[in-house]
């Protein structure tokens, strides 16, 4: 047997490993803020959150911008589109990627349907198209219920939902938002 290949494939495993962790330790990182463009250049972005104050963010080089899911540039986007701001946790100030929409309803990875339900770590939903779909459900997913804080295990089967999930995950979830007695999810801006 020779051992300086098995060696090399237990360090190329670990490598792999702690590789996959790394990227799901960034990807946890990640956090959006949705708003609207006051202002952006090529390393400026001014926006307006949900709360109507600005809020500035510097565009990291390799910031990634997209106009109704179509690559563009800063120059392509104008003040008063809708926008949602992905940056890193530990940099709120540093956008990594800026997702304008003028013609879509909705951003890319939020998806409206019908609960179905949910363990401490698995979300099942039926899509608009009636089929269904499951996402994965962290402790840091944001439950609301009527616009208030509240658990996965507080819905009920059938009940209408919107959910968020990450740019770098579509099966991982961000929040949830339910509408149980009040007629509509909290405008998305």
């Amino acid at each position: 047997m020779n051992y300086q290949t098995i060696s090399a494939t237990a360090i190329a495993l670990v490598v792999l490993a702690g590789s996959a962790l790394t990227c799901t330790a960034e990807d946890a990182k990640e956090s959006t803020h949705d708003g609207t463009i006051v202002s952006i250049t090529s390393t400026e972005l001014v926006m307006k959150g949900k709360d109507d104050k600005e809020h500035t963010h510097t565009l990291a080089k390799s910031a990634k911008m997209t106009l109704d899911g179509k690559d563009c540039k800063a120059d392509d986007l104008n003040a008063g589109l809708k926008i949602r701001a992905t940056t890193k946790t530990g940099d709120v100030k540093a956008a990594t990627h800026v997702e304008a929409i003028s013609k879509n309803a909705m951003f890319a990875n939020t998806h409206e349907g019908k609960f179905v339900s949910a363990t401490s770590s698995k979300l099942v939903m039926t899509g608009d198209d009636g089929k269904e779909h499951s996402h994965t459900i962290t402790d840091d997913t944001k439950v609301t219920c009527d616009k208030k804080d509240c658990k996965a295990s507080d819905l009920k089967s059938g009940t209408k939902i919107r959910v968020t999930t990450k740019k770098s995950d579509e099966k991982a979830v961000t929040c949830i938002e339910a509408i149980v007695k009040d007629g509509d999810f909290a405008q998305q801006i």
